[in-house]
């Protein structure tokens, strides 16, 4: 497998496209796929439904199997589908009604992470990358982690598989390991001041973050904790 890798961190080399077919024979959720303008400074307009609908069902063979569409506030749109056909379908569009794209999928709904500890920091990140490609699971990532104000790696690695199910163990050079879930640092979204989700899935109001009202200018009310609020 093409890799790419540095000593603390290493990519499949397979394209997103390969990636979203093999979920065909994985378990997941849902296939997200967001539809960017190319160009950065710029959102993608909002159209009339119909000739999207038209415009989509000339462009993918599986449109039927689209669950849903929607904008996000980012300015961009996102399609939901559970077919990889059809995701890979619309990862591969370069133009959306004579408008230039970039196609992403999000990665949260068809993949899981996992931490394995004590593996050696010499260890290379493609030879573990293989110990674990041989329990049946495809690697997307493997990241080490660097001490604080340090460019020390220590011997955890942060694993992402493709497919939702994680295992309860994984054998690695003949030994059975325990898996430890991985729990990320919670985000707050300082729009909005909610945890669990980010700009791109953000549908909230903006908060003022003086005393957490909703409202426009000048907060005039008394200061109050936003989580409390």
């Amino acid at each position: 497998m093409a890799d790419k890798s540095n000593s603390a961190n290493m990519r499949c080399g397979k394209s997103v496209n390969e990636l979203v077919m093999h979920l065909g024979t994985l378990q997941y959720e849902e296939i997200n796929i967001i539809i960017s303008n190319a160009d950065k400074s710029k959102k993608m307009p909002r159209t009339n439904p119909f000739l999207v609908q038209d415009f989509i069902k000339k462009s993918l063979h599986r449109h039927q199997l689209i669950d849903n569409m929607r904008y996000t506030r980012q300015g961009e749109i996102q399609f939901t589908t559970k077919d990889p056909i059809c995701a890979v379908q619309l990862l591969s569009l370069t133009k959306f009604m004579d408008i230039d794209v970039s196609t992403d999928v999000i990665w949260e709904n068809i993949s899981a992470r996992f931490l394995v500890t004590d593996i050696p920091t010499t260890t290379p990140l493609e030879e573990f990358a293989k110990e674990i490609q041989d329990n049946d699971y495809l690697v997307v990532e493997l990241r080490r982690f660097v001490k604080l104000n340090s460019s020390k790696v220590i011997s955890p690695v942060l694993i992402t598989i493709l497919g939702t199910t994680v295992p309860e163990t994984i054998k690695l050079w003949f030994i059975r390991q325990r898996i430890q879930p991985f729990v990320d640092r919670p985000r707050q979204y300082n729009k909005c001041f909610v945890y669990t989700h980010g700009t791109r899935t953000c549908e909230k109001n903006n908060i003022c973050f003086c005393c957490g009202g909703d409202h426009i200018g000048p907060c005039q009310q008394p200061p109050k904790c936003v989580n409390c609020s």
